[in-house]
């Protein structure tokens, strides 16, 4: 069979497949990228991957000159840089491992070919960060001559991850849970060598050296199909290496949101099985696993102490309760418990309190699966307000205006109560330890001011104990114009099937709200013959 032959082949198994079946669902263009991806995508033979951009080649063609743009910004970075002396050490560090890793190449005068696409680049400071604090940027969202820019010559991506709010809920219902991130995982994916001219930058350590052209030959954070590709990758990988490592697949494809894989197993004895294949499996595909968390400590015999995300207690840590962050929240390996970190600004930095100013804080307020439902509600509330505010005129109040007495000190009462919610910890895991039965149990209910539901989980093992948790909530604020009361309860009940069908599909229960495992325990279940 010659290669084209194969090609398509490979793409009519992609349209036929009901795993891929989604793909019915994308828009052209995603569906086009998609395609792409199978037809393009490489392996090498020290198992990574090679892809290509997805392109639309009429858009690409008018691109126009951006060298001059990136000089000038290369410029006004190193000005920045130069009235920071540690903000200069850690970016030029940062291009310098770029170049030592491989991911980035100097291009030779000579071979500098016009029709290159440059990328300005800038710094990010993340001080929360344990590992990078200074991340360079690449825009690829910058105007060139025509004011067309690279992203705007790439497709549109197609989602195939899970939404957060799934991965999350799945992560609770597991009694050993497992926590790693994928190292650098956008730049262990190459870009093909026809691609690489369009991830131009210009660099030079200091101003009084020559500017150098370089390519980046990686995967770059910033242009619009990068989180498409190193997803597609990932799924790619897992489904390339699923004989071998059936556990660890199912987890990348199922419990991996960017480069968080979030998992877990039932026991410690799985779940050190599922971490071994997890490294095995990323390392198949050039990628390697760090900053790993679990609830037992057992899962993570073996893990070097530099891949760990909080030291082991064998030794000295200062903090009483070191915690991990997981996609926005805050988790503590050692109590088992989520609990929140609001960054509250105290009131006379927010004076005078503005729409702008207080929006700015409830924006921080990170709840994905409403689990501090009560609080979220009120503030939805109080945004309500804050747009049907008229000023003396009657006109709509202004973002920057003076919020009036009352509205402001209705504020005021919040923000004092803000800071409470950091010393609110909440179990992670819902089931209880042996569990043979699990139901939900929905709840709703409705007010003039907003309505929503909350659901519970009940589980229960073969002794007959019973565990009941609060598992996720949703909530909407009830419209401007008056509506009636069994009204909005209605809405606030067809709200809460919806999320009910949400957590069904994300824990993968039956429609029946219950199910049932079969003892494995030491003891028999009543179901088995021998009961």
């Amino acid at each position: 069979m010659s290669t084209s032959e194969a090609l398509d082949e490979l793409v009519a198994r992609f349209w036929s497949s009901e795993e891929v079946g989604t793909a019915k669902n994308y828009s052209p263009q995603e569906a086009q990228c998609e395609e792409h991806f199978v037809r393009t995508v490489q392996r090498g033979e020290d198992g990574r991957y090679t892809v290509s951009l997805p392109k639309n080649e009429e858009v690409l063609r008018l691109i126009g000159e951006s060298e001059n743009i990136a000089v000038s910004r290369l410029q006004s970075t190193e000005r920045r840089l130069a009235r920071d002396a540690d903000l200069r050490s850690q970016y030029c560090s940062f291009m310098e491992e770029y170049l030592q890793l491989g991911h980035m190449d100097k291009v030779e005068v000579g071979q500098v070919s016009p029709g290159r696409c440059y990328l300005p680049h800038h710094p990010v400071v993340k001080e929360a960060s344990t590992t990078t604090k200074v991340r360079v940027v690449f825009n690829a969202s910058s105007e060139t001559s025509t004011r067309v820019t690279l992203n705007d010559a790439l497709l549109v991506r197609p989602i195939i991850q899970d939404d957060l709010r799934p991965i999350i809920m799945r992560s609770r219902t597991k009694q050993v849970m497992l926590v790693a991130d994928v190292e650098k995982m956008f730049r262990q994916i190459m870009i093909c060598k026809e691609d690489r001219p369009l991830q131009s930058i210009l660099w030079r350590p200091s101003p009084e050296e020559e500017i150098s052209t370089c390519e980046l030959k990686t995967v770059t954070y910033g242009t619009k199909p990068a989180p498409y590709l190193t997803t597609r990758v990932l799924k790619q990988l897992s489904e390339d290496e699923e004989e071998k490592f059936p556990l660890a697949a199912k987890a990348v494809r199922e419990d991996t949101y960017m480069d968080d894989v979030i998992t877990g197993t039932d026991d410690v004895d799985e779940a050190v099985n599922m971490r071994t294949q997890l490294q095995d499996l990323m390392k198949a595909g050039g990628f390697r696993l760090r900053k790993w968390a679990s609830n037992q400590l057992e899962a993570l015999d073996g893990v070097l102490q530099e891949d760990l995300a909080i030291p082991s207690t064998k030794e000295i840590c200062l903090d009483p309760d070191p915690s991990v962050k997981t996609l926005g929240l805050t988790w503590m390996p050692g109590t088992d418990t989520l609990h929140f970190q609001f960054t509250v600004p105290s009131l006379v930095d927010l004076e005078p309190l503005t729409k702008r100013k207080v929006l700015s804080v409830i924006a921080t307020l990170f709840d994905p699966i409403g689990l501090i439902g009560v609080t979220i509600t009120s503030f939805k509330v109080y945004m309500q307000l804050l747009w049907t505010i008229r000023d003396e005129d009657g006109e709509r109040l202004d973002w920057d205006q003076p919020l009036p007495k009352t509205v402001g000190e209705t504020w005021r009462n919040y923000h004092q109560q803000l800071p409470i919610h950091n010393q609110i910890k909440i179990n992670r895991c819902v089931i209880i330890p042996r569990v043979v039965q699990v139901e939900l149990h929905c709840f709703s209910d409705a007010s003039e001011k907003a309505y929503g539901g909350c659901i519970y989980v009940r589980s229960e093992d073969f002794e007959g104990s019973v565990l009941v948790r609060l598992f996720a909530s949703k909530s909407k604020v009830a419209p401007l114009k008056i509506q009636t009361i069994p009204r909005l309860e209605l809405c606030g009940a067809l709200l809460t099937a919806e999320l009910h069908e949400k957590v069904s599909q994300a824990i993968r229960i039956p429609a029946d709200s219950s199910y049932r495992y079969l003892e494995t325990a030491d003891h028999t279940s009543p179901n088995t013959e021998e009961g």
